[in-house]
């Protein structure tokens, strides 16, 4: 070969060398980019702010106690992302309800494009391609196979609710067959999976779990006859495999480590030492950390313990507090897994099924623990969940979306869908530094990519208050529109959006896009003062 041409060929091969080494090259952590299916290219997100509208309610409510907010639009804190408002969807949700055309435009409107399948613990049971072996009964004797029976929501249904919502999601594979058969057939499954979603069907699912909850007794495969109890270094073990074969078939997907909040060797606290003996072992090989948040459990053998109010709202500080026991295991156990992203896959007011899940209360809630984890740090969250079903002792519903409650409409809205739809509207892609003068007046706030400002304000008392906005870092234009929903007390089950109120028998009104928001003036050179509801979520932005 000529010199000339040799040279030629150095310079042209030296840029993918140089490429591959560079900063650049390098892969983003787990929920940095947004979307990664539908065949979009994923980047940075951004959210504009919706356009103002001059049609809308006038901004008139009855002042109240005194309480300031204070914003710093110029201080971000963390990114925001649909990942970080996400839903549980179910197998058992049945085909026909969960297809339905109200259910696509129930979870478009509420803005919620981030979706953690099959369903919970049922999870470490499921075959998704329908052949269980010899797996034909669970540990507490039921019959998995019912997971992919033909009037069950399979994986090519909820692939289709997905595109028809333009949703992400996160898939949780069977863990537990590693337990009941072998790791390698847990593997041969979870890899099968990624082959027929992302290959085959062309549905990029870039965030997978291994296994939901396998710490706990509860748990198949937990307590497995002839095995050991099973503990965080063998589960570690088992992640490593089944995360290299999944990926050998889609290198650019994201593998999750189930994880616990507690340092101790308890068999309900701390699971055994399972952090201890979990992140030693992961090697690099998980992306990302998952937490499960239930903030109580209210037992006294089955006997619900009603808590008050305040005891539920006074649980709020447990989001913070798991996000930073993890990181400080991580720190201890396993510094090389230092700044791994922590998801917080399924959360909920209560581990049961009590009246104040469905009621105003859990809207209240479900805005402060939205609010809350992205201030922590965490990088995405999924509700539990969207179906769940009335529980005929307990009187309440886990679900976003009502089920076999006689009291109201197939599928009316719980208050807490209504949280979702206020920040799908009023919080921007970056969180801002804000505090309130009142604990029981929480604020957070965000900044839209045209700089205006989004703000979530929860007020818990059952007094109207008025807010005095302290805001730096923002120019004003002297406009802002807003959205409320609210009811006649924190225990009411009917609960209102902008003024509409929802069946009398419990949830809120639908559709809500139609229903016009409330909008207001105000004079830039003074300090805005708005009045807000009692016990009400109000989603403000601020032109």
């Amino acid at each position: 070969m000529p010199l000339v041409l040799f040279l030629i060929g150095l310079l042209l091969l030296t840029p993918s060398v140089q490429a591959a080494d560079s900063p650049q090259a390098a892969r983003p952590k787990a929920f940095e980019l947004y979307p990664a299916t539908n065949d979009a290219v994923p980047t940075t997100f951004t959210k504009a702010a919706p356009e103002f509208q001059t049609d809308g309610k006038p901004w008139k409510f009855p002042y109240g106690a005194k309480v300031t907010l204070k914003i710093d639009a110029s201080k971000v804190l963390h990114n925001v992302t649909p990942y970080q408002f996400g839903n549980n969807a179910s197998w058992w949700s049945s085909k026909t309800w969960f297809m339905d055309p109200d259910r696509i435009e129930k979870a478009k409107q509420a803005g919620i494009k981030f979706w953690r399948w099959p369903g919970g613990s049922s999870s470490d049971n499921y075959h998704w391609d329908g052949n269980y072996g010899s797996h034909l009964k669970d540990h507490e004797g039921g019959d998995p196979t019912n997971m992919t029976k033909p009037w069950a929501v399979l994986t090519d249904d909820f692939i289709d609710f997905c595109r028809k919502t333009n949703s992400e999601a996160i898939f949780t594979v069977n863990y537990g067959v590693s337990r009941y058969d072998n790791v390698q057939e847990a593997a041969k499954l979870a890899a099968s999976w990624v082959k027929h979603c992302n290959i085959d069907m062309k549905f990029k699912v870039r965030y997978w779990e291994i296994g939901n909850e396998v710490y706990g007794n509860w748990e198949e495969g937990n307590k497995q006859s002839g095995k050991a109890q099973l503990t965080g270094d063998v589960y570690g073990k088992d992640l490593r495999v089944i995360a290299d074969a999944m990926k050998k078939v889609d290198p650019d997907i994201y593998v999750g480590a189930v994880g616990v909040d507690t340092d101790d060797g308890g068999e309900w606290t701390g699971f055994f030492w399972w952090m201890r003996g979990l992140l030693p072992e992961l090697k690099g090989k998980a992306d990302y950390l998952i937490l499960h948040q239930y903030f109580m459990w209210p037992f006294n053998g089955d006997t619900y313990l009603n808590p008050t109010n305040e005891t539920f709202l006074g649980n709020l500080h447990k989001v913070t507090d798991a996000y930073s026991s993890a990181g400080a295991m991580v720190d201890k156990y396993a510094a090389t897994e230092k700044g791994i992203p922590v998801a917080l896959t399924e959360f909920n007011l209560v581990n049961a099924s009590p009246e104040p899940e469905i009621q105003l209360l859990n809207g209240l809630f479900t805005a402060e623990v939205l609010g809350e984890h992205i201030k922590a740090g965490y990088v995405a969250s999924n509700y539990w969940d969207w179906k769940n079903g009335l529980d005929k002792k307990l009187h309440g519903d886990m679900a976003m979306l009502a089920s076999d409650d006689p009291s109201t409409p197939d599928a009316t809205p719980r208050p807490s869908y209504y949280a979702y739809a206020l920040y799908s509207r009023a919080f921007g892609d970056k969180m801002v530094a804000s505090e309130s003068s009142d604990p029981s007046v929480k604020v957070y706030a965000s900044r839209f990519s045209g700089g205006e400002v989004g703000l979530v304000v929860v007020n818990e008392n059952d007094r109207n208050q008025t807010v005095t906005f302290d805001l730096t870092g923002f120019t004003a234009k002297g406009k802002l529109m807003g959205w409320v929903l609210t009811g006649k007390g924190l225990n009411e089950k009917q609960v209102s959006w902008n003024g509409e109120a929802g069946p009398i028998g419990g949830g809120g009104p639908f559709p809500i896009d139609p229903i016009k928001p409330y909008r207001a003036t105000y004079k830039t050179e003074k300090p805005l003062v708005l009045p807000i509801q009692a016990h009400s979520v109000t989603g403000i932005i601020l032109y």
